[in-house]
Parts: C-alpha cells; structure tokens; sequence
C-alpha cells in the first residue's frame, strides 16, 4: 500500500511540476506582451527603421461637445423648425409628420414604433447629421418652400440613407 502511496505522491508531484512549468509558460509570454505593447517599428522620413511609442503620440480628440449640441439641437433646429412649421392645432398633424423625418434622420433610422417608441433619442444624434439637416430646413425656409417641398426632400433624404419610408401608421 505504501508503494502505492508514494507513487501516486510522486505522479501527482510530477503533474504538479507540469502544471507549474505551463503557468510560468504563460506569465513568461503575459510579461513579454507588456513589454512591447507601447513599442513598434515605423520608418522615418529618411526611410531608416526605428522604434516608436504608439501611445505617446495619439492625442485624444474631443469626440464629442455636449454644449455645441445642445446648441444645434435646441437653440438652431428645433428654433428653426418653430419658426417655419405651420402653427396652431389644426396644424399639429403637419408638424409630427415634419418632426418624424427629422427624428428619423437624427437617429439614423430609428423611425417610431406603433407603441410610441422610437429606440434612439435625437438630441444624442451625431452633429454632423444635426447639422446637415439644419442647411436642409434652412434652404427650404430661405427660399420660401412650402410644406410638401419639405418634407418631399426629408422623406427623400432618410429613403437615400436607407432609413425606410414612413409609415402610413404614423
């Protein structure tokens, strides 16, 4: 019993030793990735081989401003919209229908759901998209378009993108 005892010891020491060699395998490979992760090759303007460091010099850009759309958002479009949008309540239909192409664009596709949901929020739309439908609304108001011109080119503008047509629902 006793051989038996001390072979199973010397198997699972054997194992264990294994098992160890296979762990410091691997921090050994960990360590060596951490080591050159800043590190690269590139050519220079001489085109002689050097190192770099990636990391110093990526700068990091603002992605986003919460202010500038803001004030696209708010004090620029939807001013913009109130401005030209018929007004009264005999006019609301008129203005939903205009305010769903824009939210649709904003949001690049999230066009609102038969239970009132769209999905996406149009104040958090990227700038760009804010801002292009901005010179859309605004050419159509400098140049005195009417309703149905309009929304024929956001309808037209959201179908280019892929964004869908409206639905009838809406």
């Amino acid at each position: 019993m006793e051989d038996k005892t001390k072979q199973l010891s010397k198997g699972q020491q054997v194992k264990t030793a294994k098992e160890v060699a296979n762990e410091r395998e691997k921090l050994e490979i960990i360590a060596k990735a951490d080591e050159a992760r800043e590190q690269n090759f590139a050519f220079d303007e001489n085109g002689a081989l050097t190192m770099i460091n990636e990391i110093r010099g990526m700068t990091i850009q603002e992605i986003d401003n919460p202010k500038e759309k803001y004030e696209l958002y708010y004090k620029i479009l939807n001013k913009l919209l109130r401005n030209y949008l018929p007004k009264g309540p005999e006019n609301k239909k008129v203005r939903n229908v205009i305010n769903e192409e824009k939210n649709t664009f904003i949001t690049r596709g999230h066009r609102i759901r038969k239970d009132g949901t769209r999905g996406a929020d149009g104040r958090m739309g990227y700038s760009t998209d804010i801002s292009e439908f901005i010179e859309i609304v605004r050419d159509c108001y400098m140049h005195n378009a009417s309703m149905m011109e309009l929304y024929t080119r956001l309808r037209d503008l959201n179908i280019s993108k892929g964004y869908g047509r409206p639905s009838m629902d809406s």
